[in-house]
């Protein structure tokens, strides 16, 4: 005679197996794109500059109060809409820039409520479909004065600093674990030595550092697992210089992931267009972009897909930019000549944007009024048509994070300072064919679901309805 409790035992433990086939999450079984691959399907980059990477040790505001260190250099609390605004305006990757270092303590701990305003902000970018660069910013950089920089290219720095640098990218890379491959990581920003020396180290031993930072970076990030052991991670040069000095010293990490590593140097030459009267003082300044411009740009280019080339790794310019001076025809011409010169050489762009909007006078970088959301289109719109023949098709879309509430808006200003150029001799710029666009590979989504619980499911429905089918029978018969 059938059983009854032992009928109903089975259904249960079915019932319970097909829940946890069903309803827990599983990663789907899928790579991430190559680093070669990301830079490829990177087209115009845009940066979100002194924002969230805005300091100051006259800043008085207490734990959780993201808001007053965004909007200290006076740019507006960044919104969805401004976000928005840069990917309909046809950029596909943008830059976010963080300053850690007053929101962490000793062991690199990171204020939640700092934390949570960050991830809000990549949020809003990568939810948008754009790739996201996250950083350690200003925690590299000059030192002195209301500088909060703490990472310096030193290695008494390395040796005092190592655990706690390492105890605030475990915190990154562990928020920001199941984020896809359109998520990169950028392990510092402008590290330099304890002199404040720009272009080249002081002392060639401030490269050991460097290479050391990076090291740990990479290290730290992988350990921490998840789509973390494949994401694309970002190490940058000495003060991010294209120095050739510096490019021969610099040592690409050790990586447990083939071809996951990109990197990255800032470029704001030539400096006699780029700059005002006020800011650069070395060299005569001009308002319009002519030959001589053009012949820098290519030398620069030329050296940097050399360094790219010999060292296998794909590489980036993570700033560059110009500053107004009523010229904003001039800066078109200089953007679309520097984005392509970059673009055939394999190497992808981000426009420096601080968020100081000025249409007379001179200074201010930004090309983005955040507050009214208008552009310079004339600019905006050469940077987009120059990345243009040169970005791959995109990356599949994957499962995203959750939304991102919208803060309320401010105003908007400010300043930024980047790094000496040099002068090339070679005059042509050699116009290469636009390779191919790789096949799209799959990419990890954050979670997904399959059909075979859904199959397991209706199989065992199928087997518990005929146990029942046959008891019921089987009792009737044995009651009359």
């Amino acid at each position: 005679m059938f059983n009854a409790r032992k009928i109903t035992s089975f259904i249960t433990a079915a019932a319970m197996a097909v829940s946890i086939f069903t309803f827990s999450p599983v990663l789907a079984d899928e790579q991430f794109e190559s680093a070669a691959d990301a830079v490829g399907r990177i087209g115009a980059g845009w940066n979100l500059g002194n924002t969230l990477d805005s300091y100051g040790t006259w800043i008085t505001a207490g734990p959780g109060n993201s808001q007053a260190y965004e909007t200290a250099w006076q740019n507006p609390v960044t919104t969805q809409a401004m976000i928005d605004s840069v990917r309909d305006k046809g950029f596909n990757a943008i830059r976010i820039p963080v300053t850690w270092s007053q929101h962490i303590d000793s062991n690199g701990h990171v204020d939640q409520g700092w934390m949570n305003r960050v991830k809000e902000v990549v949020d809003m970018a990568y939810n948008g479909g754009l790739y996201v660069i996250l950083n350690v910013h200003h925690d590299t950089g000059e030192g002195g004065g209301d500088k909060v920089s703490w990472i310096f290219a030193d290695n008494s720095n390395y040796d005092q600093n190592q655990n706690k640098f390492a105890g605030l990218w475990t915190e990154i890379a562990n928020e920001f674990k199941e984020y896809g491959t359109r998520l990169l990581f950028e392990g510092y920003n402008e590290m330099m030595d304890t002199a404040n020396t720009w272009e080249a180290p002081s002392n060639s031993s401030s490269y050991q550092a460097v290479n050391n930072y990076a090291q740990l970076f990479v290290n730290t990030v992988r350990a921490t697992g998840g789509n973390n052991a494949e994401r694309n991670l970002i190490v940058n040069t000495y003060v991010s210089s294209f120095n050739q000095s510096v490019l021969d010293s610099f040592t690409v990490p050790t990586d447990s992931a083939d071809g996951h590593l990109i990197c990255e140097i800032h470029c704001y030459s030539p400096w006699g267009f780029t700059g005002t009267s006020q800011s650069v003082t070395w060299t005569s300044v001009h308002n319009d972009f002519g030959q001589q411009d053009k012949d820098e740009i290519d030398g620069i280019m030329s050296r940097l897909a050399s360094f790219s080339s010999s060292r296998n790794i794909p590489l980036i310019i993570g700033e560059y930019g110009a500053e107004f001076k009523n010229n904003e025809d001039q800066i078109a011409l200089y953007v679309s000549y520097f984005v392509g010169a970059a673009g055939q050489k394999g190497i992808k762009c981000f426009y420096w944007d601080n968020g100081d909007f000025k249409t007379s006078g001179e200074g201010g970088y930004a090309i983005f009024n955040r507050s009214a959301l208008s552009w310079k289109d004339q600019i905006a719109d050469a940077i987009v048509s120059a990345a243009a023949p040169y970005t791959s098709e995109s990356a599949p879309e994957q499962a995203t994070p959750t939304p991102t509430p919208e803060p309320e808006e401010t105003t908007a200003e400010t300043s930024a300072a980047a790094e000496t150029s040099v002068q090339t001799e070679e005059t042509a710029q050699t116009t290469e064919t636009v390779p191919a666009a790789p096949e799209t590979p799959k990419e990890k989504k954050d979670s997904s679901f399959n059909l075979v619980p859904f199959i397991a499911v209706d199989a065992v429905l199928a087997v518990a309805a005929a146990w029942l089918v046959v008891y019921y029978l089987k009792a009737k018969k044995e009651r009359k």
